[in-house]
This record gives structure tokens, sequence and C-alpha cells, in this order.
């Protein structure tokens, strides 16, 4: 602080003094009752500042456009604020206030009869030169430098995207970088019309995997933003760098800028991006939860059916002239009852004419009954999303399809076409079938087809459950069109895994053959015992498939693993503590199943066979044994590329995992990208076993080191930890437990 305030003069100092004096004011709202902290929690570095440091420095931005408008002289004039989370003024020029604040604005416009936009400033280019002006209290405007067309559009839409920049990486002794905020506004010059954006695939999309999503150094972290410069304009060593080309070349693993990445899902399961659910103009008719889940071996469901205004309308069943299910004037939804059968079709019509103007078929599945539903929309959804299905182009397309060379025709069964207009005459957005040519059906993931009809095992009951005792279990067998006979099944097995202090005993039973109906259920027999000196609660699980043809291949239509805690001397069953949540796995993966898809669910289910004392040593051909603890490989899979040391473990038949390359789309310390809240902190909860691994420091890490040593696993982390492990355990939580100097929380904000 002596430093910024030596550099900058008296009037800085006597400023700096006065917001020590007065600029905090006990009406600024904070969740942590601070008002020196406003918009900061425990995952923030400013949460931990000194109360002081907080009211000199204010750190945080807030960006917040008040006007815009394009005056005769055609240069637009931006008149905005920059503060502080708690509303407090910031000086541009950093001052009056530390951190000077860059600001970028860049203009543009969507020319009539197109869609992507053109940049007013040139190719990847902002505005320069412009000349800003100080209001007062953190108010400002900005004349553009650029001066529009004589004959600009005045009715094209129109995007404003402004970029703002705060610099306190002065103060990075007490953890402060750069911070940022972006504002996406638009709009159309004469307001004769709605702006009509690029709205196709939103942020909140993209933050399910990159959050926050932010590049070149951070600061661009808006998808409206990156729009203004990738568009078609920009293009190098022959290809486009438009914001669609670029992002599939990214994910397809053949843009040559990044090189090869692993793409987490399937990279045919378009709508991981262009996440759908509602209606849109092109497709006014949605039903969502689309395939909706059927859990009760009854073969139907309920979802809700969402519809855009395009008039006065009417839905009905199966046909024109079928039953009539819901009418209305503009937009609106309705909820079905329990009565959606597998293919139910609705059909959208104008009351007035009769005509058809969408249609929807809603399917049924088991997935999501005992777990979370894969390949599920997430993210937030934006007015075009159904783009990528209704508005095929050789650009989008090609740039995933890099095989395809449209011009010649190599790989393309239509044939060479030089534009678009076309595409979407042989590839209709959806028709309804899997696997044909339309853009919906080309683009089916197999585990999410229709075709499946899955494969539900419900545990109903399990008894015999003391020490030394063969536990029974009771379970239903399910698809989605009703009981399935357990003869069908390819595989089937069940579990007992305990105690759900921490897992260390795993007991796993082929079942195929060996279950005997009760009614509408069966049972199975466990033939081992659970171990005499058990205590406390145990969990029983199970996995089941089938193998079906589908597209001319074979496919596993698994089940969705559970667990279901059962009560070994417990008066009542204590299930095992959830730490993670699955549906933040399927943020990126989609879909997570792994082990030949038999495997799913990684809330519990995973950890039965990953236990403290696993590794892979009874497939490992060379070399010292590695720890397949499902937390320690979790963290280090994930940190990957970052690791000091790699992580290489041996699979099924012997193969080779190395996961020493793998980058992380999001922020490492952001640990509630994939854990449940207050479960990271330490200390850890009594009974956690410590981690087996010869192939590191410590041959068996105590639970809070082996936490720690799974992303920090350089040799002075080790000796760190291991000095701070005696005979009496560990003391790890002493200065890193909750509410301590170096809590985890505070180590890893950001």
């Amino acid at each position: 602080m002596e430093d910024w305030i030596m550099k900058n003069g008296f009037y800085s100092w006597l400023a700096a003094c006065m917001v020590l004096l007065l600029g905090i004011s006990d009406s600024v709202p904070a969740k942590s009752e601070d008002p020196g902290r406003a918009g900061f929690t425990e995952a923030d570095k400013a949460f931990y500042l000194d109360e002081v440091l907080v009211s000199f420095i204010r750190p945080g931005l807030v960006f917040t456009l008040i006007d815009f408008e394009i005056p005769s002289d055609r240069q637009p004039m931006v008149t905005f604020s920059i503060t502080d989370p708690g509303g407090l003024p910031l000086d541009r020029a950093g001052v009056l206030t530390p951190g000077p604040v860059d600001l970028r604005f860049l203009l543009s416009y969507i020319p009539a009869g197109e869609t992507q936009k053109i940049n007013y400033h040139g190719v990847g280019a902002r505005d320069r030169n412009g000349v800003y002006t100080d209001l007062g209290g953190g108010v400002f405007t900005y004349k553009f430098g650029t001066v529009l067309p004589a004959d600009y559009d005045v009715d094209a839409t129109h995007t404003l995207a402004s970029v703002a920049t705060r610099d306190l990486r002065e103060f990075a002794d007490y953890g402060l970088d750069r911070y940022y905020d972006n504002d996406v506004f638009d709009f159309v010059p004469s307001g004769a019309a709605e702006p009509m954006p690029r709205d196709i695939v939103t942020t909140a999309t993209c933050n399910r995997c990159h959050n926050p999503l932010g590049e070149h150094g951070g600061r661009y972290q808006e998808v409206g933003v990156c729009q203004q410069c990738h568009n078609p304009m920009l293009e190098e060593g022959g290809l486009s760098y438009s914001f669609d080309q670029m992002v599939h070349r990214i994910h397809a693993s053949v843009e040559p800028l990044i090189g090869e990445i692993e793409y987490p899902t399937a990279i045919n399961n378009c709508e991981v991006c262009h996440t759908g659910g509602t209606p849109t103009a092109a497709m006014p008719l949605v039903a969502n939860p689309n395939p909706a889940a059927t859990c009760d071996g009854l073969a139907r469901s309920m979802t809700e059916l969402s519809w855009a205004d395009v008039g006065g309308v009417e839905i009905r069943l199966d046909a024109p002239d079928g039953k009539l299910f819901a009418m209305a004037s503009g937009a609106g939804a309705k909820e079905t009852g329990n009565w959606v059968i597998d293919g139910q079709k609705f059909l959208l019509l104008e009351t007035a004419t009769g005509q058809v103007l969408s249609e929807t078929d809603v399917d049924l599945t088991v997935f999501g009954c005992a777990g979370n539903p894969p390949y599920a929309f997430g993210g937030e959804a934006g007015a075009l999303h159904s783009n990528w299905m209704t508005n095929p182009t050789i650009a989008a397309c090609g740039s995933c399809h890099v095989d395809v060379d449209f011009a010649t025709g190599e790989g393309h069964d239509g044939g060479a076409w030089e534009d678009d207009e076309f595409c979407a005459f042989c590839h209709e957005a959806d028709s309804g079938v899997e696997f044909d040519r339309s853009v919906r059906g080309a683009h089916t993931v197999d585990l999410a087809s229709n075709q499946l009809k899955g494969v539900l095992v419900t545990i109903k009951e399990v008894t015999n459950t003391g020490p030394g005792q063969k536990p029974t279990v009771r379970f239903s067998l399910t698809n989605k069109d009703g009981p399935l006979n357990a003869a069908a099944l390819e595989t089937l097995t069940f579990t007992l895994t305990g105690p759900n202090d921490d897992f260390d005993v795993n007991i796993r039973e082929n079942a195929l053959g060996k279950v005997t109906p009760a009614g509408s259920d069966w049972v199975y027999n466990f033939a081992a015992a659970i171990p005499a000196d058990a205590e406390g609660s145990w969990s029983a699980g199970y996995e089941g498939r089938i193998t079906v043809q589908l597209n001319g291949l074979a496919v596993r239509d698994a089940a969705e693993n559970a667990i279901v805690p059962i009560a070994v001397t417990d008066t009542e069953p204590e299930a095992r503590r959830m730490i993670v949540d699955d549906a933040k796995c399927e943020s990126c993966h989609a879909n997570l199943s792994l082990h030949g898809n038999n495997r799913k669910n990684a809330n519990d289910y995973c950890q039965t066979c990953h236990m403290p004392d696993a590794t892979d040593a009874a497939v490992r051909l060379e070399g010292l044994d590695e720890s397949i603890h499902f937390k320690y490989m979790v963290h280090k899979i994930h940190r990957g590329a970052d690791l000091e040391n790699g992580y290489v473990v041996y699979g099924f038949r012997s193969s080779v995992h190395d996961y020493s390359h793998v980058g992380f789309p999001g922020d490492l310390r952001d640990c509630e990208a994939c854990h449940l809240p207050d479960t990271y902190g330490l200390p850890l909860p009594e009974g956690a076993l410590p981690t087996y691994s010869p192939n590191t420091y410590i041959t068996e890490m105590p639970p809070m080191t082996a936490t720690c040593l799974s992303c920090h696993d350089g040799a002075t982390a080790a000796a760190h930890a291991d000095a701070n492990t005696a005979s009496l355990g560990e003391s790890c939580d002493a200065c890193h437990g909750d509410g301590k100097t170096y809590s985890v929380a505070r180590v890893h904000a950001r």
C-alpha cells in the first residue's frame, strides 16, 4: 500500500484517507454482513482481506451501461458507470481509487438477411482514439473514434459489447489480481423492431465446463462479446475464426492453433452446447422433459408442453383432428397428467386455419429414475438454440466434419455444393427418425437413443443384514415398456460394501440365473455373508445390462447404478456421506459411464470399488502400484497436465491410461465444480481411511494428506504433510481447518 501511495503522490493519499473515513456506507448489502465486502464470498480472495485494506482498495469491478446513442455525427456515445460491488464509484485512471480500469467498446451489426455479425471497427478490432469525459461519481461518457458509414442500416440489429478490466496486481501480495466485467447490449437504432441478436449458445451453458469462460488474458467472458471479433471476417491460415467454426474445431480436436484436446463427452451430442427445452420461432412446440422418466413399471409418464407466441393455437394428440389437449392465444405452457406413453405425438395447430405449425414426439426412459438423467438439457437456452438443427450450413457443419470437402463432394453423399441454399432440403431439422440424414437424427448419441428400452433395477428390501448373515435382496426389474424378465439380462451383479463410514470391503456376486420370482418382484440370496465383526451400516448395490443391436452396432443398454444403506448393527441404516454430486459431473461429461458402460453414478456407486486401499496391482505390468482410490484418482485426473509427477494407471486387460496431459477446462480452485457445499473442508469425518499408493512419496497416506497430495503432488508438499503427521495422527486441520488462517476455502479462493 505504501508503494502505491508514494507513487501517486499526496492527492492520492488524501483521497485514500477520505475513502477510509467516509467511503463505506452501512446501507451497502453484503453477504458477509460487512459492507466493505459487498458481493464477495468465501470463494473470493477479497473476502479475507483486512478491513482497512478492503476499505482502501475496495476490490472488485461492476460496469453498468447507463445510456447509448448514435448522434447525428454518427460517432456513438456511451454513458456508463464503474463501481465496486458495493456500489461505490471507482476512478477510471486509478488515481483516486487504486487500480486503473481499462475499457474496450466494440460495435457490430447483422446485415439484413444474414445471421452473422460484422464489426464496424475492422477485423478483430475495437474502437480506438475515442474521448472519455468524467461526469463524477464514477459516471463517464465515451465518444467513439469510429464514424459509422453514412448509409449504415438503422433497422439492423446492432450489438454494443463493453469490456472492463480493473488491474489490482499491485496488491498481488494480498492475493488480488485483475477483475473483469462484460456487458452486451442489443438494439435496433431506429427502434422500429425488437433486436434479433445471434443468441444461439449462451455463456451460462459454456460455463457448465469452463466456469469462468475467459479468453485473451481472461477479459472476454461473454459469448456475445466473443462474437464481436470472432465472425466470418476473421480468418487465418485459410480457416475462418468465426465463433461457431472455431469452437466446433476446438471441441472436435481439429483446431490447429489449439491442438489435440480430450473432449469429455460424445462429440456428436450437439445439445451439450446447443441447450434446448424451450420454444423457438423455428420450433415453437417443445416438451420438457423429453424423454420423460417412467419409474413405476406402468410404461407412462408426464411432461410439460410449452409453445411460442404464434397467435391463436391449439394442441392436439396424435393427429390434427385428435383429442384436444390445450387452447391458447399467445405463448403458454401446460403440464400433462401421468398418462403420456412412449412416442406420444403432440401437434401445434393454428386455430383459425387448422394448419399444423409444429409437432413433437415425447418418448419415455428409465434413465433418471436411479440417478441423474444423462444427456439432459443443462445451462441456459439461447433464443435461437434450435439454429443448429433448422439452419445447417457448410461452414458450421464443415468445421466438425473436416473429412467432408463440400467443394468437390468428397465424403458427402449429396455431392458438391458451393452454398447453403439447399442444405435443409436434404437435412431437415428433425424427422423423428434416429440415425437418418436429418440434422438431429444424424447426431443421435447411441446411449441416448429412444430405441433403447433401458434397464431399471429397484431394490425394494434387504433382509438378513446382521453380522455373519447372508443378505436377501428383493428387487423389481423393469424397462420403459413395463416389467422385464431377469432371464433377458446379459449381466446382473449384486454388491455388498461397507462400512459406510468409509468403504474397505466390497463383495461382488454374479446373480445371473440365480434369482427367483416373488410376485412381480425378484429375490436374490447372497452366497457370501457379512463379516462377523462388521458394525454400523453397509450398502447394497447392483449392476445389470442387455446388449442390443442399434444402427447396425452392438450397444450395451445398462442400468444406472445405485446403492441403498442397510443396518448391520445400527438401529436404522445410515447412508454413506455424500461428497460429490453426479449432476455436476454430468455438466461436463453429459453421461459419465465407464467400464464398458456398466458403471455410472459418481454419487456413491463408483466408490464401492474405488476404495481407499484399491490400486491397479492386479493389471499393472511394470512399475509400482498406483492408487485408484476414488478421491485420489479423480483429483489426479482433473489436475492432469498441472501435476508435477503425472498420473498413469493400468486398466482392463492391462491397458495404459496416462492422464498426465489432461487439461481441466474450468478453474481447479473451484472445489464446488464437483463437490457439494461444506464437504471439502477439514477436518475429515471420523472413520475416513488412509489411501494406499506405493507409487508416491508416502505409501500409506493418511486421509487428509491423501486429499491434498492428490493435486499438490510435489516433494515439498509431501514433506510438509509428513512433517505435520505424528504418532497421534495428522494435524493438517490445525492450520487448514475450517475458519483457520489457511483454511481449504481460503487457500483455494480466487
